[in-house]
């Protein structure tokens, strides 16, 4: 059924830049990520199923906002009614933020358990990977957000 979900991740940045010749990187946990997504679901018991989702996110970091969305789609299985792993792949783009939104679309990916609660709401526990790159005033970037994500679903 269609998908309402609150997400909040737990994501440490790599990035990696380079600059006439000079490379660069470093990594940094993130201070806040929270978002949210529409998307649907299709996960019967005992079956291979699927969702797909839309989402929102606002990654907050020393003092500084930038907005992302991402589309996800992912392979699921049912081992009863109340739990399920899935995993798939994401397409993620920085839509905000000092010339971040400038970076291209990455391809990264997701994996993780479902646990319904109730007929209506459950909650998703797993690890997501979402990459950018781009260039900026001639520097070029490749930025990779990582971590555990945890999703409240309520499920219609």
């Amino acid at each position: 059924g269609l998908r309402i979900s609150i997400l909040k991740s737990f994501l440490e940045a790599d990035v990696k830049a380079s600059y006439q010749g000079h490379s660069f990187s470093g990594t940094d946990k993130l201070d806040d990520t929270l978002g949210f997504s529409l998307g649907y679901a299709n996960i019967l018991d005992g079956a291979m199923g699927w969702t797909a989702n839309l989402a929102y996110m606002d990654i907050k970091n020393e003092g500084t906002s930038v907005a992302m969305v991402r589309a996800d789609g992912n392979l699921a299985y049912a081992f009863t009614s109340i739990l399920n792993i899935k995993g798939g792949v994401n397409w993620s783009k920085f839509t905000s933020g000092t010339n971040y939104d400038k970076y291209n679309v990455g391809i990264g990916y997701q994996g993780g358990l479902g646990i319904q609660l109730t007929k209506n709401f459950g909650l998703d526990i797993g690890y997501t990977q979402m990459n950018q790159s781009g260039s900026s005033n001639g520097i070029d970037v490749d930025v990779k957000e990582s971590g555990t994500e945890i999703g409240l679903n309520g499920t219609f």
